[in-house]
């Protein structure tokens, strides 16, 4: 019993802040005004609580628009005529929370990969490439997300106008869903951020003693790098994998802009329901949570059963 409930209490906690920021608004802002009652505010975090608890009832508004021409004999001209419909929540919202999340955790996983790779190729070049790299890490996240969105935009246009050959979708239609350019796009900062924090955990750890007693049993350089630095930069790093999970879902308010995404962060910041909003978040936020967690625990035993 003790194990179920040191398992469930961070998803609870979770929960009960995701339900917390979603009731937020309702703080500060009335119908027509702005004012501040935590009366209204506990109020709103009871329904939604109570509305969560029945997941067929949630609703989703999505905003529509329609032609309208004049009568006749007025000029003939088209109208946009701006409707918003309110549709079940359930079943409509699985393919963008799917298409969010699975956004999120490929780009984390490449992220992961890129620091990895890189870091380890980079171990076997001299301390000056090193320190060099390390610069240039520093002011590459300094550049904003957008940078990157068009420079890679622009080359794919520019490859297409010069080969004739469209690589990627550079936006998202109703028809086919931009997913490489944004899977990139999202990866290049967090990788960044992890390849920079691997460098300064490598300087770190070749002073060790472990590092000195395999290089006096004659290891290669890239089998230590391989088998000993690598495997406990990684533990060292997990520790940076919640941040980085925040970094992407960030990202991502940018990227559904841009691109035209229709994911999860789109309906967020549109007018819905405080439960529609509880409820997308823990859609997304849970199984990330959960990830970063099966993984991080995964690294740390990997390293206690080495460690024996």
């Amino acid at each position: 019993m003790r194990k179920l409930l040191f398992f469930v209490q961070p998803y609870l906690l979770l929960s009960i802040g995701v339900v917390l920021l979603s009731a937020t608004p309702s703080l500060f802002a009335e119908e027509n005004t702005l004012r501040f009652s935590m009366f209204r505010y506990g109020q709103t975090v009871i329904e939604t609580i109570v509305q969560l608890t029945k997941p067929h009832s949630l609703t989703l508004y999505t905003q529509t628009q329609t032609l309208a021409f004049p009568k006749m004999p007025e000029n003939r001209s088209v109208v946009f005529l701006d409707q918003i419909t309110e549709r079940p929540l359930f079943p409509e919202v699985w393919g963008i929370v799917t298409y969010t999340t699975g956004l999120i955790l490929a780009s984390f996983t490449i992220a992961v990969i890129i620091a990895l790779v890189f870091g380890w190729v980079t171990e076997l070049l001299p301390s000056i490439f090193k320190r060099a790299l390390l610069k240039c890490c520093s002011l590459l996240e300094s550049m904003p997300d957008l940078f990157f969105v068009f420079c890679i935009q622009l080359f794919v246009v520019w490859l297409y106008k010069q080969t004739g050959w469209l690589a990627a979708n550079p936006f998202t239609s109703s028809k086919e869903p931009a997913l490489l350019i944004p899977l990139i796009t999202l990866s290049i900062v967090p990788g960044i951020y992890m390849y920079r924090i691997h460098l300064l955990l490598s300087e770190t750890e070749m002073d060790k003693d472990y590092i000195t007693f395999a290089r006096s049993k004659g290891i290669s350089k890239s089998a230590i790098i391989l088998k000993h630095l690598l495997s406990n930069i990684l533990s060292e790093l997990s520790v940076h994998f919640p941040i980085i999970i925040l970094l992407l879902f960030s990202q991502m308010v940018v990227l559904e802009y841009l691109f035209r995404m229709n994911g999860v962060i789109k309906i967020l910041l549109s007018v819905q329901p405080y439960e529609t909003k509880a409820m997308l978040l823990l859609l997304v936020v849970i199984p990330l949570f959960a990830a970063v967690k099966g993984v991080q625990k995964a690294i740390i035993k990997r390293r206690y059963i080495h460690a024996e």
